[in-house]
């Protein structure tokens, strides 16, 4: 580190570590300007840097962290410092700049409320269509949630039976329905443990 610097942080340690605050005006006269042009390069406003800059000093000096600075690390304590806070600051700012109105929230979940209708009511007009057994055991895995073994007893048949009718209706299902309601189909209905 250059000799001077550190005699300059040296000198101003010293004064802040008796308590005196000519030790935040040396602080401040040798490091506002820099820290300002530091805090800009991330937040790109230059009143916000200002801001940082300002509140950090404040900081400094009420929380009594001039007692624990050195002349060896006091610069890039206050650079990092700075980075951190201008980082936390555009975190808080970017959370409300991607807050959508409730307006905005209502319509998404109208448009989707809208398509999951239309979905499901395509996918039930093709279960609808298969042969009566298939159909049955459609509706009682996919509508009523029943497992393989409860729908083999309801209807006296195997569960590898179940199992074959309902490969044979997904398959057709797949074939009938275009990949959009085809994966909606995937999505609303097939959520089964």
């Amino acid at each position: 580190m250059n000799g001077s610097r550190l005699d300059r942080n040296q000198e101003i340690c010293v004064v802040l570590h008796s308590d005196d605050p000519k030790g935040m005006e040396m602080l401040f006269d040798v490091y506002y300007s820099t820290l300002v042009v530091w805090a800009d390069t991330f937040l790109h406003d230059m009143d916000s840097a200002e801001d940082v800059i300002q509140e950090f000093f404040i900081d400094i000096w009420n929380g009594k962290i001039y007692r624990k600075l050195r002349p060896e690390t006091l610069a890039s304590f206050l650079y990092v410092s700075v980075r951190n806070r201008c980082l936390k600051k555009i975190e808080k700012q970017d959370v409300f700049r991607h807050v959508m109105s409730l307006d905005q929230v209502d319509l998404v979940f109208e448009e989707y409320n809208e398509r999951h209708d239309i979905i499901v009511s395509k996918v039930l007009e093709e279960i609808s269509q298969l042969p009566e057994r298939s159909r049955d055991v459609m509706k009682c895995v996919f509508v009523e949630g029943m497992k393989y073994r409860e729908v083999a007893e309801r209807y006296g048949i195997s569960v590898s039976t179940v199992k074959t009718l309902l490969g044979n209706s997904v398959r057709k299902l797949r074939e009938r329905l275009n990949k959009e309601m085809y994966s909606g189909f995937l999505l609303f209905f097939c959520r089964r443990e």
